[in-house]
């Protein structure tokens, strides 16, 4: 008897311990199920049917209006790999190799040109796995170490680095939240979200939460700059969605829009919130990167640019700096902040107002060659890869 009661506690102590460690992370865990939810989305619209059995069903649907080379094709071996296969095919491939196509459509025009490339190689048209990890394409074929095959899918694993997993635009490895991917500047801040108070509450993306039901707010994980990375919101009866377990805390990260602002409409009711540490977030003022006015706490949330004297504070070097060094250190960067697409995605998105006398250290030509040498250094990695 004592025997069964000694197991009773200590399977109900594992799932204690088990259930702490899930929820003591939940952002991780949302951002893991919104970037599968992203996924799906990319499968025709599946949601959260994520299942082999219904994407093979539900393709079936899309593929009875389209036009594609491989639309009657029911054997793998006569599946056809040509200079017109479009998205069709790729997703028709994935069916005849009964996988899921694991990827987002901004990668769909590189993948076709991957599997074009393999089969002008010898590739028998097999694949076990299409997928994204680690913020880079997987595809999983029968090869040797080595050999040609292999070559040419790691070459295009490091080619999906630079790839924006959306569009299929130049992007870069995003690191947001324990989870990483590839996007543009433009996706990249989309995938951010957005914080706003309004009236008796404040916005959350798509939701709506009153402070009424806000029991306490905290702020947690301090970085290497003593600077929080999260403002923890927990309700009385809100359920937050894609949270572990239903939870009902909100956690929002320093780099959601319009998260500056947001912290000077807090209420100064919550016994948990270092109200001191908003007082850094009470001035704001124009970026001299970017333009926009969204300077908090020397960093722009905007362009994500440390000020100048920020900058200077992390390296050690003296407070007041070199006018020169300042000014080739603000024209790398609004280069820097060109190149990436922040000024094309900023102007369509309209989320921070724009300094009237804000100024453009670089020329055209300067502009023209920074984005040459660029993509000479892409190529040049290219080449590196086929060596």
């Amino acid at each position: 008897m004592e025997l069964i009661t000694a197991i009773i506690l200590g399977l109900i102590i594992s799932f204690i311990v088990i259930y702490s460690v899930l929820i003591s992370n939940p952002f991780q865990s949302k951002k893991r199920n919104e970037h599968l939810d992203r996924i799906a989305k990319a499968n025709a619209d599946l949601g959260q049917q994520l299942s082999l059995e219904n994407q093979l069903k539900a393709n079936k649907d899309i593929y009875k209006n389209a036009e594609f080379v491989n639309k009657h094709c029911t054997n793998l071996d006569d599946f056809i790999i040509n200079d017109q296969i479009n998205a069709f095919d790729l997703r028709k491939l994935a069916d005849l190799n009964g996988i899921q196509l694991q990827i987002r459509e901004g990668w769909y025009p590189m993948t076709i040109d991957l599997i074009k490339e393999l089969y002008e190689n010898g590739w028998d048209k097999r694949v076990t796995c299409i997928k994204e990890k680690y913020a880079s394409l997987r595809f999983y074929t029968e090869h040797r170490y080595g050999d040609t095959i292999y070559k040419i899918i790691e070459r295009y694993e490091h080619k999906s680095e630079r790839i924006c997993e959306t569009c299929g635009e130049r992007g870069e490895i995003r690191h947001q939240s324990s989870w990483d991917y590839v996007a543009c500047w433009k996706h990249y801040r989309e995938d951010l979200g957005k914080v706003k108070a309004e009236g008796n509450g404040f916005w959350y993306n798509e939701d709506f939460y009153v402070w009424s039901d806000v029991k306490d707010a905290y702020f947690s994980d301090l970085d290497y700059y003593q600077k929080y990375k999260f403002l923890r919101l927990e309700f009385q009866h809100a359920k937050v969605k894609n949270q572990v377990w239903g939870s009902n805390k909100l956690f929002v990260s320093k780099h959601t829009i319009g998260f500056g602002a947001f912290l000077n409409h807090l209420p100064k009711t919550f016994k948990g919130l270092d109200y001191e540490y908003i007082r850094n977030f009470e001035n704001v003022a124009y970026c001299e990167v970017c333009g926009y006015q969204a300077v908090y706490f020397g960093t722009c949330e905007c362009c994500e640019t440390d000020t100048w004297a920020e900058y200077l504070g992390k390296w050690n070097k003296e407070e007041e700096g070199d006018d020169a060094e300042k000014y080739l250190h603000i024209k790398q960067r609004q280069l820097y902040w060109t190149k990436k697409g922040g000024e094309i995605g900023e102007a369509e998105q309209k989320n921070y107002p724009k300094n009237p006398a804000y100024s453009v250290l670089f020329t055209e030509e300067e502009i023209k060659k920074y984005l040459e040498y660029e993509d000479e250094d892409e190529y040049e990695d290219e080449d590196d890869d086929q060596n």
